[in-house]
């Protein structure tokens, strides 16, 4: 049996990995991504509208869902921790720049990228920036919960 320590810490771990996918997609670029994951899994969608509307295959969704389901350890905590930091990530503002169909520029550093290799730019130059959004996110949703609590409704209800 898991001490209650244990599962904190596997759920935290799992929003801070879920966090960083999502974080690092968003600050490469690739919002749609980041909307995809969030259609499906908090709308409903199926990969195949997902695909049609957003310009990817429908393979390309069910990728992007199952690394999420395993970040998250399950499907239903993958849809609990989408519900909640998603709103948030989409605030951030890229740091990748397309220039063309096949070359970036990163505005922090000025540096040209292949885009297939943005996201890896990202973290392995500016993964401080990544780690920041992660804690910042999650502090956010830490005071939400506890003005939720002292409240009496539940995160994501209106008040």
């Amino acid at each position: 049996m898991k001490s209650a320590l244990s599962v904190g810490c596997l759920v935290r771990t799992a929003i801070e990995a879920v966090l960083e996918y999502l974080v690092l997609k968003q600050l490469a670029g690739k919002s749609n991504v980041v909307k995809a994951i969030y259609s499906y899994f908090v709308e409903g969608a199926s990969p195949s509208s997902i695909a049609s509307e957003l310009g990817m295959s429908k393979h390309q969704v069910r990728g992007y869902v199952q690394r999420i389901v395993e970040k998250a350890g399950s499907i239903t905590r993958a849809r609990a921790i989408v519900k909640y930091v998603v709103p948030h990530v989409m605030r951030i503002k890229p740091v990748i720049k397309p220039l063309d169909g096949t070359t970036a520029r990163c505005s922090i550093c000025g540096d040209e990228v292949f885009l297939v290799v943005a996201e890896e730019h990202v973290k392995r130059y500016h993964g401080a920036l990544v780690n920041e959004y992660v804690a910042s996110i999650i502090d956010i949703i830490r005071k939400e919960i506890v003005k939720a609590r002292t409240e009496g409704y539940r995160v994501g209800e209106e008040s």
